[in-house]
C-alpha cells in the first residue's frame, strides 16, 4: 500500500507539476499580452498626442480662417460703401450731363436764332449797300448839278 500511495503521490504531484507548467505557460503568454498591451497602449497614447497636436493644428488653422473671413467681410464691406458712392457719383454725373445736354439744347436753338438774324443782318447790310450806292450816285449826280448851276449862276451874274 505504501507504493500505491507513494505512486498516487507521485501522480499527482506530476498533475500538479503539469498544472504548474501550464501556469507558468499561460503566466508567460500573459505577460507576452500584457507587454503587447503595454506597447499598444504607449502607440495609443503616441497617436493620441498626435492627435492632439493635429487638434491644435486644426484649430490653429480655423483660427486663421476666422481672421481671413473677418477680413475678407470687412473688404466686402468696403466693396459696398465704394461700390454705392460710385452709383451716387454716377447718378450726379449723369444729372450733370442731363443738364449739360439740355443747356446745350438752348443754346443750339439760340445759335440758330442768332444765325438766322446774322443772315437777316447780311440781307439787310446788302439792302443798305446797295440804297447807299444810289445815294452816292444821286449825291454825284446833284454834286454835278450843283456844280452847273454855280457856273450858270456865276455866268448870269458876269453877264450882268
Amino acid at each position: 500500500m505504501s507504493e500505491q500511495l507513494l505512486h498516487q503521490i507521485l501522480h499527482k504531484l506530476d498533475h500538479i507539476e503539469s498544472e504548474q507548467q501550464s501556469m507558468k505557460s499561460d503566466i508567460q503568454s500573459m505577460k507576452s499580452d500584457i507587454q503587447s498591451m503595454k506597447s499598444d497602449i504607449q502607440s495609443m497614447k503616441s497617436d493620441i498626442q498626435s492627435m492632439k497636436s493635429d487638434i491644435g493644428s486644426l484649430k490653429s488653422e480655423q483660427q486663421a480662417m476666422k481672421s481671413d473671413m473677418q477680413s475678407m467681410k470687412s473688404d466686402i464691406l468696403e466693396l459696398k460703401e465704394t461700390q454705392n458712392l460710385m452709383s451716387t457719383q454716377l447718378q450726379e454725373t449723369n444729372e450733370i450731363v442731363r443738364a449739360i445736354r439740355d443747356r446745350q439744347e438752348e443754346t443750339d436753338a439760340k445759335l440758330d436764332a442768332l444765325s438766322m438774324d446774322v443772315n437777316k443782318l447780311h440781307g439787310e447790310v446788302a439792302s443798305v449797300k446797295t440804297k447807299q450806292e444810289r445815294l452816292e450816285i444821286i449825291v454825284e449826280k446833284l454834286s454835278a448839278r450843283s456844280l452847273e448851276q454855280e457856273s450858270e449862276i456865276r455866268s448870269i451874274r458876269l453877264a450882268k
